[in-house]
């Protein structure tokens, strides 16, 4: 006739020594000691733990503890510090490679080329008025396009240099 199981006899229920969690854990006994003043792990005895509920203890340790909503967890913490450095490498990556610039100096460059447009723009009626004082409309209106044309090229000639000049005078 088969022996009936005590509760001593299941792996689940025994209980182990402080050393012998140790090493089942691959953890030295002063560290189960200490997990054991930090209460995550629970004695069952003086030096004695339950096997089950002490590796299920230790396994919600090791991976940042129980989800409390009111209490961030260190693996979260851990991983969203993580991203925040890989993002800021990566936007230190694309400043070194000329991608990214920094609103300053896109403000500063944007501001020396529409007041360079807005000057051109605003002297074209001195300087053509002029050459075209018996002219008829429709010569009168081409000029003003042309020259209107050539103020507006100052804005589309975008360039990477302007940036990196930007950069050095600081």
């Amino acid at each position: 006739m088969a022996k009936a199981k005590t509760k001593g006899d299941s792996i689940y229920d025994k209980e182990v020594l402080t050393g012998e969690l140790g090493r089942i854990i691959g953890k030295t006994p002063q560290w189960i000691r200490q997990l054991t003043r930090e209460g995550v792990l629970k004695q069952s005895g003086r030096g004695k733990y339950i096997l089950s509920e002490a590796i299920q203890a230790y396994v919600l340790h090791a991976q940042g503890g129980k989800e409390d909503p009111n209490k961030p967890r260190y693996v979260d913490a851990k991983t969203e510090h993580e991203l925040i450095k890989k993002e800021k490498a990566e936007l230190e990556l694309k400043a070194l490679k000329g991608l990214l610039h920094e609103s300053s100096d896109v403000q500063a460059v944007m501001s020396d080329m529409i007041l360079t447009c807005k000057t051109k723009l605003q002297s074209i009626p001195a300087r053509i008025a002029p050459r075209l004082d018996q002219e008829s409309a429709l010569t009168i209106e081409q000029v003003m396009e042309a020259e209107i044309a050539e103020a507006l090229k100052s804005l589309m000639n975008y360039s990477p240099e302007l940036f990196k000049k930007q950069e050095s005078d600081e």
